[in-house]
């Protein structure tokens, strides 16, 4: 039985100049596969050009109605998920802010939050597009906003953890982290559990903070700096922390893949692989992408090795995610790659395209039922 997904997109009204960026040589050529997965594409609009360095931030959000986006030039859209025949229907409103916008939109009620490279967060009308209310933080707001008990949960570059009234956007509380000299460039959302705020910081550490006050409830560590170099010694906890059965999962870049206790910081297992990308979950297995682009399943529970596939070494994969049962994986070069999660082997693809062209790297993809949207560096969504 063929599965049959649609293809969800729309377009900020602004365009950039074109840049040209350095072609990237594809690294091997791919194994032919006899795709299960049809796509029919809806709708596509064109943003401004997407840096890469300036898009971990950015999700989708959405509604019944509407789906949300931001790009990087400081636009914020709303758009009509229904295709309307014209780009220009597409659009129910769009704002324009002075900053860059590099993490958001996360959405709660009527309410869209925001954050700028120049360390404000702003909350937006979801049915309007007018600005509520704005709070200047410290420092660039590259993490995308979580929202819980009225409070909004964000951090910036120079390592400060903020909580928000999501009323007014005052400053409940905040918490500082002593930040390494050099990391990779983004900062993961923290996770709120249980009245507790998780954070894995560039340092290598994962904290636990009272989402009340800020407090520290515990620290660990799962990466140790090594080398001569500032480059050898980076140990990013940058995948997002993952929750799961009453259990913590944190991948460390030059660190480890952990299974922890939430209460108690204490470690279920611990296994030697090194990643940055975001990892998925399921009810029994932990999928991971590592440094060199190699995917293993994991056991959920014991952390055993369930497989390992080596297709992909090279293709700068991106966040993993699940979608209708299947591991969906994206490269550098505009490909969707289904994965049997059981087996840990290709089966399905499809190259994503452009009126610009195709072969375009997929910088964020949601999937939702039977719709995939998707967002590539040349600020097409899909």
């Amino acid at each position: 039985m063929k599965m049959r997904l649609a293809l969800l997109g729309f377009l900020t009204v602004a365009l950039s100049a074109c840049s040209t960026p350095k072609v990237m040589k594809e690294p091997t050529i791919l194994a032919p596969v006899e795709s299960s997965v049809t796509l029919k594409k809806n709708w596509q609009f064109k943003t401004e050009s997407m840096p890469n360095k300036d898009s971990e931030g950015l999700f989708f959000a959405e509604d019944s109605t509407y789906v949300y986006a931001a790009s990087t030039q400081g636009h914020l859209v709303s758009l009509l998920k229904s295709e309307q025949g014209r780009w220009m229907d597409q659009v129910a409103w769009q704002t324009k802010f002075a900053s860059q916008i590099v993490s958001g939109p996360a959405k709660s009620g009527n309410q869209l939050i925001i954050g700028t490279a120049k360390g404000q967060v702003f909350s937006v009308a979801a049915d309007t597009g007018q600005i509520g209310w704005q709070t200047q933080l410290s420092s660039e707001v590259m993490s995308h906003a979580v929202i819980s008990d009225q409070k909004v949960f964000t951090r910036t570059v120079d390592g400060n953890v903020y909580a928000l009234s999501l009323k007014t956007g005052e400053i409940v509380w905040t918490a500082a982290h002593q930040m390494p000299s050099l990391s990779l460039r983004g900062s993961p959302p923290v996770v709120v559990y249980d009245n507790t705020l998780f954070i894995g910081w560039d340092s290598g550490t994962i904290q636990a903070l009272s989402a009340k006050s800020g407090a520290l409830l515990w620290e660990t560590r799962v990466a140790v700096p090594k080398g001569r170099t500032d480059l050898e010694r980076m140990v990013d906890v940058q995948a997002g922390l993952v929750i799961k059965q009453d259990r913590l999962f944190a991948l460390g870049y030059h660190g480890k893949l952990v299974s922890i206790d939430p209460r108690t910081g204490n470690f279920y297992f611990v296994n030697e692989v090194s990643g940055y990308r975001d990892l998925a979950v399921d009810d029994s297995h932990l999928y991971v992408v590592d440094d060199r682009d190699i995917l293993h399943a994991f056991d959920l529970v014991s952390g055993a090795p369930v497989w390992k596939q080596t297709a992909f070494k090279g293709r700068l994969v991106g966040d993993l995610l699940l979608s209708q049962g299947e591991l969906l994986v994206v490269d550098a070069w505009g490909y969707l790659h289904w994965v049997n999660p059981i087996q840990g082997i290709e089966s399905s693809r499809f190259k994503h395209s452009n009126e610009y062209g195709d072969g375009n790297r997929i910088l964020r993809i949601k999937a939702e039922g039977n719709t995939l949207t998707v967002l590539d560096d040349e600020g097409v969504i899909t």
